[in-house]
């Protein structure tokens, strides 16, 4: 019983739901209800990637120590910093959601829906135009 009663602190602490509210989340979870099933992967990975920075922002302003756990790095051009920590979050979202993280493409190779999501988070602040 001990067990199973850590698996679920576990699962509840890789939430975003504490730092963005539980109104928030909630919207999140009927946006990604409706859109998932008919959306395409492009598309989808940036609405997500918009749901991740607001909630880094909010994990900054109120865990700062959690915020500098996930994006800790010596070095500051590697853009995968937090995509490790950060998946298991992304992957709730889709799991609280109901819907699938794993999508087949026409040559029948899995590609997954929250990486494209934490790739274009990763591009966020990119603009080599400027």
């Amino acid at each position: 019983m001990a067990r199973s009663t850590v698996k679920k602190k576990n699962i509840e602490a890789k939430s975003f739901e504490s730092y963005v509210g539980t109104d928030t989340y909630n919207v999140w979870i009927n946006m990604l209800k409706s859109l998932v099933p008919h959306g395409r992967t492009h598309r989808l990975a940036i609405v997500v990637a918009g749901m991740v920075q607001y909630a880094t922002d909010m994990i900054c302003k109120k865990d700062p120590g959690l915020y500098e756990k996930l994006f800790e790095s010596e070095d500051y051009d590697d853009y995968d910093v937090g995509n490790k920590e950060l998946g298991p979050y992304v992957e709730k979202l889709f799991t609280d959601a109901k819907v699938k993280s794993v999508r087949t493409n026409s040559r029948g190779q899995a590609y997954s829906l929250v990486e494209s999501a934490l790739m274009e988070h990763e591009r966020w602040d990119y603009m080599p135009w400027e």
